[in-house]
């Protein structure tokens, strides 16, 4: 019966010994704090300040992340957040410390951004009941994509900071965007691309018109043609032995179908080389294709904007 009542001592020591050191770990503390209120960070190092540092860094990581990321009111919010505990592992030596935000603080201070913001797309979004003509549309459009883009930036990083990812006020955005895409679809634009390696060309010009907004047609009727012709020239290097050389030109032309006019005609050339002439190509073409894609776009808002 002594032995039953001893085991059942030590044992009992032996837990509370272990409840002891678990409530010096971090996933313990962790347990604690009530995550449905406050983001937390956590950091370790060799000093107090440097775990500290590292917790906060923690929290920052999630802002940096964020496409809003260099707003003010981005670094605003995170100056919100402190240092909750920090302790010292004493078999290690390593300094430990956990940093807290506190989500309604940072929802408030990005609701003074996203009011504003509303206010300014409401405001554009009302011109699309008096635009009849797709033109006059796509101007509007093109007026609200950049202030679409920040305020679905915020929205986003909102949704990181609500406990259960609710954005805000998300089914009158969502209308919004659906107005602003119907109006900028409605404008047609067609892609032809020639000339070896166009691929690459046809990719990079595709995404910056999708980045812009806007897409490209297949098999329909367009009211913009891009027409890009492209030439290559490959040949090895006369100074350095097995270096490839690759030579390119695109040449670019928009056409308005209705008006049958060319707004826009230019060529763009680049030179890359590698060891392998299949990579001297690749990076030439990829050249070629940037600048050809943020020239389209440029081109295009601007004839947009005028016409």
């Amino acid at each position: 019966m002594m032995k039953k009542i001893l085991a059942v001592l030590l044992a009992a020591a032996f837990i509370a010994g272990c409840s002891t050191a678990n409530k010096n770990t971090l996933s313990y503390k962790l347990s604690k704090i009530d995550t449905e209120k406050y983001l937390t960070g956590t950091g370790s190092g060799a000093t107090k300040d440097d775990a500290s540092a590292k917790a906060k860094a923690d929290i920052k990581k999630i802002f940096d992340a964020s496409s809003v990321a260099n707003e003010p009111v981005v670094a605003d919010i995170y100056n919100h957040a402190f240092i909750k505990e920090t302790w010292k592992d004493k078999k290690t030596q390593t300094w430990y410390a956990i940093a807290l935000l506190e989500r309604k603080v940072g929802k408030d201070m990005l609701k003074n951004n996203l009011d504003a913001l509303d206010n300014q797309l409401s405001g554009l979004a009302g011109q699309f009941k008096n635009d009849q003509d797709k033109f006059a549309k796509i101007k509007t459009a093109l007026k609200i994509q950049p202030l679409l883009v920040q305020r679905n930036g915020f929205e986003d990083l909102y949704e990181k900071i609500d406990y259960n990812g609710a954005g805000y006020d998300p089914q009158n955005f969502a209308a919004l965007k659906n107005i602003v895409y119907e109006s900028m679809n409605q404008v047609k634009f067609s892609l032809n691309v020639l000339g070896k390696n166009s691929e690459i060309l046809h990719t990079y010009i595709i995404d910056a018109l999708n980045k812009m907004g806007l897409t490209v047609a297949l098999n329909e009727t367009s009211d913009i043609a891009i027409d890009v012709n492209s030439e290559i020239v490959e040949f090895p290097s006369k100074k350095v032995n097995d270096l490839y050389w690759c030579s390119a030109t695109a040449t670019v032309s928009l056409k308005d179908t209705a008006t049958g006019g060319i707004f826009g005609r230019f060529s763009i050339s680049d030179r890359q080389g590698s060891f392998r002439s299949d990579e001297a190509v690749k990076y030439t073409m990829n050249a070629i294709g940037k600048k050809a894609g943020d020239e389209i776009t440029a081109k295009i808002y601007d004839y947009l904007e005028r016409r």
